[in-house]
């Protein structure tokens, strides 16, 4: 029988932060494939990932000989994804009883596109990897599942693959990370689809354990986004729809923001180059 779903998970480095995301995957889910995407890593993760090759068998590796990003990574296994719902993972969380089950009602039940569990982090919630469950259950929200941009996180996020076939992969030029999240979840709603956060489930984040090295593409590929999509600053965490957006667009035209936006962005530049003449 096949898989009901693919989770795609990057690997580079971080080898104590994959073990405990492994353990935790197979421990709360089920009916599943796993395909790691390892971004060349020296600190054994290679000889920890051929290990568990040879114990489980819903695990596939891709090994790349340098480092090729998140959407190029995550392109990569979704090549060769074969489940109806498609997951993408970070190495560094911990996930929550029945988390892919609740998440999967979004998709039954409504026309989304992307839906993640609430997000927590140790560094904004008194709580910690041993305590997170709990600390959770305490929380109350009036709706199972709402609509939000922001919080639709891409750490620990849904999909199907038949969306992806509607909407494209991630767009490789943000590179190696950040706002290759935004940049689809922006096509989606484009599309006519909604992103979604789930209330009922979380999954703890021990906070972008490798992406902050990436802090020097942060500003190029941000301006890469807002160069494609102008009006993608007004998708708030309450989110905007297709229609909302198409109705900014025709009077973008006349809007003073993107020639504001523009100045900033050069203003950026004249700044950094001051900076590395005084160095």
């Amino acid at each position: 029988m096949g898989k009901t779903l693919s989770i795609v998970t990057l690997t580079l480095n971080n080898l104590e932060y994959t073990k405990k995301y492994i353990d935790s995957l197979y421990r709360f889910t089920n009916n599943f494939e796993l395909i790691i995407v390892d971004n060349a890593s020296t600190d054994g993760t290679v000889d920890y990932l051929e290990s568990l090759q040879l114990e489980k068998d819903n695990l596939k590796v891709i090994y790349n000989n340098e480092n090729k990003g998140f959407s190029k990574g995550n392109n990569q296994g979704i090549d060769i994804a074969q489940g109806e719902y498609i997951g993408f993972l970070n190495n560094d969380i911990l996930l929550y009883p029945n988390w892919f089950e609740k998440i999967k009602e979004v998709f039954e039940n409504e026309n989304a596109a992307f839906a993640s569990p609430r997000h927590i982090k140790p560094d904004f919630n008194f709580t910690n990897e041993h305590s997170y469950i709990q600390y959770f259950q305490n929380f109350k929200y009036d709706k199972p599942y709402e609509k939000s941009f922001d919080e639709c996180e891409f750490s620990c996020v849904i999909t199907k693959k038949e969306i992806l076939d509607k909407i494209g992969n991630f767009d490789e030029n943000y590179t190696p990370a950040f706002f290759e999240d935004n940049d689809i979840k922006y096509r989606a709603i484009m599309a006519g689809y909604g992103v979604y956060v789930v209330n009922s489930v979380c999954f703890f984040h021990f906070g972008s354990a490798t992406s902050v090295n990436y802090n020097d593409n942060f500003e190029a590929n941000r301006a890469y986004y807002y160069s494609k999509y102008p009006l993608a600053e007004y998708l708030s965490i309450s989110g905007e729809e297709k229609g909302d957006l198409k109705i900014k667009n025709r009077h973008f035209q006349n809007f003073p923001l993107n020639i504001a936006y523009n100045l900033y962005l050069l203003w950026l530049k004249i700044i950094k180059r001051i900076k590395r003449r005084r160095k």
